[in-house]
């Protein structure tokens, strides 16, 4: 028979292991969460008639342990997703555009100007000839590959450009009710 003393030392023992075990899943998860890297993501939006211009976003999580410093869009490795050439390409101040087959490439030009984590940066875009629903029609269109440096820099962070939501038919509908609603109403008003 187990005397008291016993049983408490076969509790505490389970009790501690229990805790050393949650310590190290824990550390584990913190270990891992580190080791994010760049964590990417990009929004794409459309404008005009043919050529096409086409703007960018790209962003670095909070949680990110490194910047983006460069972006492959539309590419991944050996992948080129774009339905066409683009005819023209551009960038904000400190990185570089450079159109390569059916993708572009967005380099920072020094790490001062790298997208640090928990930013966005605007003002990369292109032009094409083919359509906005060309772009979305074609295949992983908006896969494309960070790096924390220039490219092949790291290993890359693969993500999905998503595109901007256009204005729905619905919400302009309602838009249009509302201001001639608003003008009826002004005219009774001055009658």
């Amino acid at each position: 028979m187990k005397n008291i003393s016993q049983v408490n030392f076969n509790f505490l023992t389970t009790a501690a292991t229990r805790i050393l075990l949650g310590l190290v899943l824990a550390l584990g998860t913190t270990t891992f969460v580190h080791a994010q890297g760049q964590i990417a993501s990009g929004t794409i939006g459309s404008s005009g008639a043919g050529p096409f211009s086409y703007s960018l976003t790209f962003s670095d999580a909070a949680g990110a342990t490194s910047p983006v410093g460069s972006v492959w869009y539309s590419w991944i490795p050996g992948q080129f997703f774009l339905p066409g050439t683009p005819t023209s390409a551009s960038a904000p101040a400190g990185w570089t555009a450079t159109i390569f087959n059916n993708s572009v490439q967005f380099v920072a030009s020094s790490p001062a100007n790298d997208i640090a984590a928990g930013q966005s940066l605007s003002g990369f875009g292109y032009q094409a000839t083919f359509s906005p629903a060309q772009l979305a029609a074609a295949a992983n269109s908006g896969e494309s590959d960070a790096y924390s440096a220039g490219l092949f820099s790291d290993a890359g962070n693969i993500f999905v450009v998503q595109a901007v939501p256009e204005p729905s038919g619905q919400m302009l509908l309602l838009a249009g009710a509302t201001t001639l609603w608003l003008i009826h109403r002004r005219k009774l008003r001055t009658a």
